[in-house]
């Protein structure tokens, strides 16, 4: 879980991150509302590719065939869009999860935890809640590839 913290200070410019989730929809609505602390370079809505997907992105090597285009893209450019996380929104299962390499922070909505209601707003609410999580990370100087592992938000 995300708790605690030691106010180390967080690097300049917005935080790059793959983000998952189940539709277009709601990855806009993600992306938009993780700026300007965070930005989303790549978003993966197949599940089935998404190990694969996320392993590629973290290498820094191009995708031939992207599933979409919203992520900003330019992680195959340089370490500096290279995604310090991956957030897995609620439909993400723990199939999927377990499937991944932890080269990076993995952040994972909590089922256990009220989860708001489908719809335009969904998307915000849950980016609230991973923000709030990735930012008790940063404090805590956990939020880059030397402290893997899943944290739910």
């Amino acid at each position: 879980m995300c708790d605690g913290g030691n106010n180390q200070q967080r690097p300049q410019g917005p935080i790059p991150i793959i983000v998952c989730c189940k539709t277009e929809q709601i990855g806009a609505g993600v992306i938009q509302s993780l700026k300007p602390e965070y930005h989303a370079v790549h978003l993966i809505l197949d599940a089935e590719n998404a190990s694969r997907e996320i392993a590629s992105v973290l290498r820094g090597e191009a995708l031939l065939t992207p599933s979409n285009h919203l992520g900003s893209g330019g992680y195959d450019t340089g370490e500096a869009l290279r995604p310090r996380a991956v957030l897995f929104g609620g439909a993400c299962d723990d199939v999927v999860i377990e499937g991944i390499g932890e080269e990076v922070p993995l952040l994972k909505a909590n089922q256990a935890a009220t989860m708001p209601p489908l719809g335009p707003e969904y998307g915000r609410k849950i980016v609230q809640r991973a923000k709030a999580c990735s930012r008790r990370l940063e404090e805590e100087g956990k939020f880059d590839e030397t402290h893997r592992g899943v944290y739910l938000y």
